[in-house]
């Protein structure tokens, strides 16, 4: 059975990581600010560990980054902090617009490393305004307001906005 570690858990380090993933390990979850805590999970330690499983075993485990309560924070108090595709084995991350980024309730986001990353299978195709769109999402089911301020936010804060607030 393929499974998922989800790291989650204020203690966890790269060796701890190692007593739990085999062959079945399709991808390990760094949380990049535990929302209670703020903890943020050692991304580069273990990624290197895992690495360094790889240079012995075979064995290529991706890391998915749930920034969901860090990635709005980390860049600006802890901009030298390596957590993100900075690190190779980081194949995707996911954020939330509505905790930090001043999006209206409910907006989340994720991004991969590489078109790659998202196989074929999860992606499916709209007709849409005369052409066919990729799309990887729930279409159609809730309005877009929530991700048109979003938009708006990043285009009109942009970073050194986001920085100031």
């Amino acid at each position: 059975m393929l499974h998922v570690l989800r790291v989650n858990k204020a203690d966890m380090n790269a060796e701890e990581v190692l007593k739990y993933v085999d062959k079945n390990t399709i991808g390990v979850m760094v949380t990049f600010g535990v929302t209670f805590t703020c903890h943020y999970e050692p991304a580069a330690e273990i990624a290197a560990a895992l690495d360094k499983l790889q240079k012995e075993t075979g064995l290529d485990i991706p890391i998915h980054v749930d920034a969901a309560s860090g990635g709005f924070v980390a860049p600006f108090v802890e901009p030298d902090l390596v957590w993100d595709f900075r690190i190779p084995r980081v194949r995707s991350i996911n954020g939330s617009g509505h905790k930090y980024g001043m999006a209206p309730l409910g907006v989340g986001w994720v991004v991969w490393q590489d078109k790659i990353d998202l196989p074929e299978d999860l992606t499916f195709y709209v007709n849409y305004l005369g052409g066919n769109m990729p799309t990887f999402a729930l279409n159609f089911l809730w309005p877009g307001g929530q991700i048109i301020s979003q938009y708006y936010l990043f285009l009109r804060l942009g970073r050194e906005g986001y920085r100031r607030i």
